[in-house]
């Protein structure tokens, strides 16, 4: 792991060097360390792309009160993809909000927790798809390589779409192709999505859209929009369709998790009750329910196909709030499930000891 130190008073260089000397002795992730001791020298290093972290302190002269630091906190924010972490006996002064990626420390902080704070984030892998020498890349150089240079000419003798328009075809057609690289492992198998990639939040789109989570200002209870997409797109829908999404703690979901919990049944009920869940969470129990995971701030539960509303579109903006969308992947397939659900018609039975006795 690289890590880029800003810092100029020798005495805390030494101490820097000697812990990490120390921490590579017990850490499975080796830290190499790459020491800038002025302002020039720091920017010029940040031509470079290889940095997994940086640790910086915003007084690099004792001759000054500026804090030249935070040129190079503000240029990392501004053109590269890894954390920071500013350790000074100046944090006071500066009114940056702390993130995943931004923390402040006072130069009497454990150097130690510091250093195991950035390991834990390198091991995330962040920096290898996201940093300027990423996985994300090395998609683009394929995507820029093998399949635009072979179609490019299509854009170029496009008279009917204006520059902007060619422009916003080829991200989506950009991001369309990332999309398959990233959905198919190096076996050619597909991969498991984590929980929190079912969610966007806080939404991006500007107006109400299909397959996002709102919640009742006053019931506070969750449900996912599941107007057409067309109609919401086009600002012809006078009404929201909305379906609710039943807690975790109700419903057939609510009453499974509490008889397992109990533990007070027969061990073949409760693994049937089990078993059930599973069904549940992997959405192949019942049609009329899909299952969205429980995620740091979404509280998750099941969408209840059988509970619909439609609410004005004036009643829904007062009424309701707008908390994440599901991603797309995901939503096409509540609406497919949701379609098939109501659109089922179903058939008259056979006398099926008549048809099994006919096929000896």
């Amino acid at each position: 792991m690289k890590l880029l130190i800003v810092e100029d008073y020798k005495p805390t260089l030494q101490t820097y060097k000697d812990n990490i000397e120390s921490f590579n002795k017990k850490s499975d992730v080796k830290i190499e360390c790459i020491i800038k001791e002025n302002l020039g020298e720091a920017k010029n290093s940040l031509l470079s792309p290889d940095f997994d972290g940086a640790i910086i302190d915003l007084k690099l002269s004792s001759s000054t009160t500026e804090l030249e630091g935070l040129e190079i906190v503000e240029e990392i924010e501004k053109n590269q993809r890894f954390p920071i972490y500013i350790v000074s006996g100046s944090i006071a002064q500066i009114e940056k909000q702390e993130s995943a990626f931004l923390k402040k420390r006072n130069r009497d902080t454990n150097f130690k927790e510091i250093l195991s704070e950035i390991v834990a984030i390198y091991k995330t892998g962040i920096t290898n798809i996201l940093g300027r020498k990423g996985e994300i890349d090395k998609y683009l150089n394929n995507i820029f390589w093998k399949h635009l240079s072979n179609s490019l000419d299509l854009w170029i003798n496009d008279e009917s779409r204006s520059p902007e328009d060619k422009q916003k075809s080829l991200l989506r057609y950009t991001l369309s192709h990332l999309q398959e690289y990233l959905e198919i492992t190096e076996d050619s198998d597909f991969e498991n999505y984590h929980p929190s990639e079912v969610y966007i939040t806080p939404v991006i789109k500007p107006r109400v859209f299909t397959g996002d989570i709102v919640v009742n200002n006053t019931s506070k209870t969750q449900h996912i929009v599941l107007t057409p997409s067309c109609d919401l797109a086009q600002s012809k829908a006078k009404d929201i369709l909305l379906v609710d999404i039943e807690s975790l703690d109700s419903g057939i979901i609510g009453e499974k998790i509490s008889f397992i919990k109990k533990g007070k049944a027969t061990e073949e009920e409760i693994n049937d009750a089990k078993s059930i869940l599973r069904k549940i969470i992997h959405n192949n129990f019942a049609n009329k329910y899909h299952f969205l995971p429980k995620y740091n701030e979404m509280e998750g539960g099941l969408i209840n196909f059988q509970k619909i509303n439609s609410i004005r579109v004036k009643s829904f903006i007062k009424d309701f709030n707008r908390v994440a969308s599901v991603n797309g992947n995901f939503t096409k397939d509540i609406v497919a499930r949701f379609s098939y659900y109501y659109s089922r018609q179903g058939s008259p039975d056979f006398v099926s000891d008549e048809i099994y006795n006919s096929l000896f």
